[in-house]
């Protein structure tokens, strides 16, 4: 009976220890509750992964790096593409609305993805 409860003890920890909490400018992706966000998907500068800059009417200007997507442990969360990233939106409640490209001077061309929470 005691190998059974601390079998099941450590199960739970390891499970709950396994939870993420994925957060944006110290908000957790859960607790947003703002009808549109809009974000884009860019590669780091080493390894093949994304990462995810959004933008729900918070005040990023100061610190670029709040608007980066967060794992639990503050570090960034990677992602395999912008559509990954819309993916995991889905369970949040949002679902996408738009996509658009913007331009700069160098010829650079960002594709940014607007997203509406559903009803």
């Amino acid at each position: 009976m005691k190998r059974t409860i601390l079998l099941a003890t450590m199960f739970a920890c390891f499970a709950f220890g396994k939870a993420s909490a994925q957060t944006i400018n110290g908000v957790n992706l859960a607790d947003l509750k703002e009808e549109y966000i809009e974000f884009h998907a860019f590669k780091q500068s080493f390894g093949g992964k994304m990462l995810i800059w959004l933008e729900y009417g918070q005040k990023v200007h100061d610190d670029r790096q709040a608007a980066i997507v967060k794992d639990e442990r503050g570090k960034n969360m990677e992602f395999n593409s912008a559509v990954d990233f819309i993916n995991k939106m889905k369970a949040y409640g949002y679902e996408l609305l738009q996509a658009h490209t913007v331009s700069s001077r160098e010829d650079n061309v960002t594709k940014y993805y607007i997203l509406k929470r559903k009803n």
